[in-house]
């Protein structure tokens, strides 16, 4: 039983020290997580569609990306060419749709992280000057925790943004590649 106590005390110390550190941010530092947990779960989401995508391309059974398509033409194939070929069209775009949800918001949650890191730069500030205008510098206390606000959610900020908007353009890239293949299979088919 103490074991498990030590362990839960070894694994809490950091967290606690994390939390601390986080609350000194002030109250912009809540939506900051916030966007930070919803754009990694978009990430994630996102990865492991494309990571499917992948395997599928891999495979030996010919039954890759394109199979689910052409399954899907075959139930709905109507024997008039033009008609097909609309058919054809509408299913690729489909699947290019559904690849390209939620990429713009992984983006737009990237680019409004260090804008909040900035709000919370600014509130940080205003509290700094509000704790020299009541008691001048002497109180060092009170400048640091305003300096400290505007520190860690400037920092905050852009720990979120800086690998929300590589791993954007990594997502982007892989689905740009889907994509192109996806218009050749209209070319050809």
């Amino acid at each position: 039983m103490n074991l498990s106590i030590a362990q839960f005390s070894i694994l809490s110390s950091p967290l606690k020290d994390a939390l601390d550190y986080l609350s000194q941010g002030g109250y912009v530092i809540y939506p900051l997580l916030g966007i930070s947990v919803w754009m990694w779960f978009l990430i994630i989401r996102k990865l492991r569609v494309l990571s499917f995508w992948r395997k599928q391309r891999g495979t030996v059974s010919q039954k890759g990306e394109r199979y689910a398509i052409t399954e899907e033409f075959e139930a709905g194939k109507t024997g008039w060419a033009e008609t097909d070929k609309r058919l054809l069209h509408a299913l690729i775009q489909k699947r290019q749709d559904d690849l390209e949800r939620h990429v713009q918001t992984i983006f737009v949650l990237a680019a409004v992280a260090p804008l909040l890191g900035l709000l919370g730069t600014v509130t940080g500030m205003i509290s700094t000057f509000e704790a020299i205008s009541r008691f001048g510098t002497a109180n060092t206390r009170a400048l640091a925790a305003g300096i400290s606000e505007a520190l860690i959610t400037t920092q905050m900020g852009l720990v979120v943004a800086i690998p929300g908007l590589f791993m954007g353009h990594v997502i982007r890239r892989r689905i740009d590649d889907i994509q192109n293949r996806m218009e050749s299979w209209k070319l050809t088919d």
